[in-house]
């Protein structure tokens, strides 16, 4: 939670507009195409509710913009992808500032309690009739609460009358038929104390000092929506009831539908459902948040921790100014943000350099609710280094001020806005509808304008002509023009010697050193262009079933594409060289370690920087490391792109750079990412809980950092020489491209290699891992608070070379989870979010396990303890009840039904669409495996593998713990 959670507006509408009757819908043109700019947009009631009616760009013309009689505005939106799905969204106006001081954190135990009870649906059956339905909770149920909005979300797996209305009817219930039963509120107490006591760490205690020092005059470290321990435990239900009663309100209110429906249709549903929903009693004013001091001086600020990265921001404040979305602001905008990119662009350059002090640096922005307007440099720092980042921040702020920026720069910022804006409107008919509704939910604070991808294009495209140097620094100028004297804030993870005034006393001297302008650079052309005669095919089938095509080279590379029109002009490759972390050996097992890290030693002829300008404007990225059984890695491209992205990856092949710049950057960077290794619960089990379940293979184990820090370029190269010279190579195409291009692009280059191993080595000896055979208990210590702990029990179980077997696996996971969640978080209310899972190796053969999980207070271990095993007893001795069995099964059958509609899940089966042709059986048969699992079935896996005495038991601890 940032800045970047920022407050635009408050939607209220005019008392006079509620006396007005909803206006007919305005449907789309029949071509679908954005309407002429002479004819903007209509001044209906729903353009004035939604903020656009006085807006010179046009909006969007297919979506629907309501508004009822009672002041709650809708949007609809008709989009079919992915087909037969709808994405719902209600948004309130109110979040943690609206609570009193014995109200903090309440707004968001009212977003618990929409999920405990309301006038049509009891306590504990809201979640349980959505998972009849297909939802998950958490993937398809959920809900959030900020500083000031309240979002409830659901993702409906089809778009059947049954389904849209029973959403409708809960969003309905949560508006305003909610029980907040004071028993309900009891039993929810524990659930939310478990989920402030998970974020209760460096990183929250980081963003309150951060929120504190930049705005003393404001609320916003006093309203955390998680709110206070005290409140969580004593607060009535009667003050949970005053928020919701004051703010949950029509004219507060924002339903935004987006996916395979007619919109008249579900227009006419919500008009049925929300038109009488009245506020009760007096309405909640907008709550004073205070303000910013603009006249303050530079201030220094120091946030010390052991588990910290060592950071370095400067902040600049001015008044925030309301100005409606128009022509004239987008075009301003346009040249602002370009200068503010050269700015992150400039700090991403300095910290590739071999000698730089710097991890990486940033510049963003951010408009504080309606308050104030901010920037911020920001910069990740070499551990102690903090002096020189901050050095290299002001002095970069004040190199754009004073000397503006090279057309070089800016024609680069220019090449990627471009290609991005062309890619969105190449992809404008396959937008995802879950991105189509959280924009349209932000549009409804009233701060732009919902637009097609062409209009955005074609306003870009007016204005790009006029982005010269001078003109992009002169906005960036004017961007900057009354803003605050800068605030420094420094985190360490030891004390700054001198404190504040040694930060702000380094602020001042940087101040006083003069900046050269930047320097002219040119772009060098891409140097791997020619591999030499293009590969001639030698084989060349087709899954048909699937729609997969398989291609075999002379060179024996092979090459799979899948053809599909899930996204428009998109196109993921993806590149295994035979090796990967199967070339570590128990010996030496970080011998390949660096391997993940290829792409930031850029290339023989081009470092990682230079590739960055190269690629500017092309949808191509440097993507290259190390997989389990492989090097390579995958991309998402466009068509025209494509062979440019089969350069770049064949070229990681056969001219990796090993630069010292990138060895440098990652010797910066891991000390900081180690520094939280044992900083929370969580933090511990990620270090050390998969060494401990492979038997203490030191393969699986976190390598100590001392280690890690003498791994040099040298070591690596020899020992992934052989297979990046001579391993067996597979590529993998899925997206929307024509096979033949894409067949031409990897002849073109993979295909024109010198030959290659036909297949990939088994490595056998070194896929052999083993199930801890010391079952005793174990205790990880973190340095967190005392309260915090977290028990993990696994499970030995098996591969997943058994489809049938895997399958039901899964399932049965499943079924646990919903389990734990009944009595851990609903019953003991002890967590917040218990888990349960299959993880079943398809890389190590018999190794898998099933694992059950909950993050707890610490005194709640030994209880906690005891349910999940009372759980995996009762999964033993009797059957799963055919309710709980719909409930875990229903949603499992449609997410992985809504995978199939996505590149991404095609991409694991096609990239190995050759080498494992076995596996292409689990997307034929997976899903109905898990329609055909049995009670009886389950109950025999659950005897088979939930066995006490082959439990492994490792709990987290503080070492605070009972002190």
């Amino acid at each position: 939670m940032t800045l970047r959670l920022i407050r635009r507006a408050s939607a209220a509408l005019s008392p006079l507009l509620l006396l007005v009757a909803l206006a007919p819908p305005t449907f789309a043109r029949a071509d679908g195409a954005p309407p002429a700019a002479a004819a903007v947009n209509p001044q209906t009631d729903a353009a004035r509710a939604w903020n656009f009616a006085a807006s010179d760009i046009a909006v969007d013309p297919n979506i629907v913009f309501g508004v009822l009689p009672n002041g709650m505005k809708y949007a609809l939106l008709r989009n079919t992808t992915p087909k037969g799905s709808v994405v719902m969204r209600l948004r309130f106006d109110v979040g943690s500032f609206a609570e009193a001081d014995d109200q903090r954190g309440l707004a968001h135990f009212l977003e618990h309690m929409a999920f405990n009870g309301s006038t049509h649906v009891p306590e504990g059956e809201m979640v349980k009739l959505l998972e009849r339905k297909g939802l998950a909770f958490g993937a398809d149920t959920n809900a959030s609460t900020g500083f000031d909005e309240t979002i409830y979300k659901l993702d409906l797996p089809d778009a059947s009358d049954d389904l849209i209305d029973t959403g409708l009817m809960l969003m309905r219930e949560t508006a305003s038929e909610l029980t907040i039963d004071p028993a309900a509120v009891d039993r929810e107490r524990g659930v939310i104390q478990s989920e402030r006591r998970a974020g209760d760490n460096y990183q929250r205690r980081n963003t309150l000092d951060h929120f504190a020092f930049l705005a003393p005059g404001m609320t916003i470290a006093d309203r955390f929506p998680i709110g206070t321990e005290a409140v969580i435990r004593t607060a009535t239900a009667a003050r949970i009831r005053d928020l919701y009663d004051r703010y949950y309100r029509p004219e507060r209110a924002t339903l935004v539908m987006v996916g395979d429906f007619d919109p008249a249709a579900v227009a006419a549903k919500i008009e049925a459902r929300f038109s009488d929903w009245a506020g009760r009693g007096p309405a909640g004013p907008d709550p004073d948040i205070g303000t910013i001091d603009y006249a303050r001086p530079s201030a220094a600020d120091d946030f010390v921790d052991p588990a910290v990265a060592d950071t370095v921001t400067l902040a600049m404040f001015k008044p925030w100014v309301e100005e409606a979305d128009t022509r004239a602001k987008r075009a301003r905008s346009l040249a602002e943000s370009v200068g503010e990119a050269i700015v992150g662009r400039r700090l991403s350059k300095i910290a590739l350099r071999e000698d730089s002090p710097i991890v990486g640096g940033s510049f963003s922005e951010a408009a504080g609710w309606k308050v104030f307007d901010q920037i911020t440099l920001s910069a990740v720092a070499k551990e102690g280094a903090w002096r020189e980042a901050l050095a290299i921040l002001e002095q970069e702020y004040r190199r754009a001020v004073e000397h503006g920026f090279t057309q070089a720069e800016v024609d680069e910022q220019v090449a990627i806005r471009r290609t991005a804006l062309r890619n969105a409107v190449a992809g404008v008919d396959t937008r995802r509808s879950t991105t189509l509704a959280d924009t349209l939910v932000k549009a409804a604070k009233g701060d732009f304008v919902f637009v097609r991808p062409e209009t955005s294009q074609a306003l870009f495209e007016q204005v790009a002509p006029t982005l010269s140097a001078a003109a992009v620094a002169d906005a960036f100028r004017g961007r900057v023009a009354g803003m605050s004297a800068p605030l420094a804030r420094v985190t360490s993870k030891t004390a700054i010697e001198g404190g504040t005034d040694a930060i702000l006393a380094d602020l001042r001297a940087s101040q006083q050193v003069a900046v050269a302008p930047p320097a002219e650079a040119a772009t060098a052309a891409f140097a791997y262009q020619h591999f030499g005669t293009p590969g001639t095919v030698v084989a060349d089938d087709r899954v048909e079933d699937l729609g997969i095509r398989r291609v075999r080279f002379a060179n024996h590379v092979m090459l799979n594409i899948k053809r599909t029109d899930f996204q428009k002009d998109r196109v993921y490759l993806s590149v295994r060289v035979d090796g990967g972390d199967l070339l570590a050996t128990r010996d030496d097992p970080t011998k390949v370690a660096l391997a993940g890290s290829l792409s930031l030693g850029g290339l023989a002829a081009h470092s990682l920087d230079e590739l960055r300008s190269i690629l500017a404007g092309r949808t191509v990225s440097p993507s290259f490391g190390s997989g389990t059984d492989a090097f390579g890695g995958s991309a998402l491209t466009s068509a025209e792109d494509f062979a440019l992205q089969a350069e770049l990856m064949a070229a990681f092949v056969t001219h990796p750079g090993y630069r010292a710049d990138g060895l440098a950057l990652i010797r910066r960077y891991l000390p900081q990412q180690y520094a939280a290794n044992d900083a929370t619960a969580a933090a511990v089990l990620a270090r050390d809980a998969a060494g401990i379940v492979a038997d203490d293979d030191p393969r699986a184990q976190t390598p100590p950092l001392d280690r890690l820090m003498t791994l040099d370029w040298s070591q690596l190269e020899p020992a992934i020489a052989d297979s990046l010279a001579h391993g067996a190579i597979e590529i993998g195409v899925v997206g929307d491209i024509d096979e033949q291009a894409a067949i031409d692009a990897i002849a073109a280059t993979f295909g024109a290699l010198p030959d290659r191993r036909a297949g990939f080595d088994p490595r056998t000896e070194a896929r052999v891992r083993h199930f801890a055979t010391d079952r005793s208990e174990r205790t990880l210590i973190h340095k967190g608070p005392a309260e915090q702990a977290e028990l993990r029990v696994y499970w030995p179980a098996r591969d997943d070379s058994d489809l049938a077997e895997a399958m039901r696996l899964n399932l049965l996971a499943r079924v646990m989870q919903l389990e734990l969640v009944e009595e851990l978080r609903e019953r003991l209310g002890e967590t917040y979010s218990p888990g349960a899972g299959a993880s079943l190796s398809d890389e190590y053969p018999g190794f898998g396990y099933l694992v059950a999980a909950g993050n707890v207070d610490f005194k709640d271990l030994a209880t906690t303890r005891a349910a999940i095993f009372a759980i995996a007893k009762a999964l033993r001795d009797t059957p799963v009840d055919a309710d709980m069995l719909d409930r875990a099964r229903r949603p499992l059958v449609e997410a992985m039904t809504k995978a199939r509609r996505e590149n991404s899940y095609w991409l694991a089966y096609v990239a190995e669409a050759t080498s494992r042709a076995d596996r292409l059986d689990r997307s034929r048969n997976g899903i109905a495996e898990v329609e055909a699992a049995t009670p009886a079935e389950l109950q025999a896996l659950a005897r088979r593998y939930l066995v006490d005495d082959k439990a492994l038991v490792i709990r987290a601890m503080s070492d605070k713990a009972g002190s």
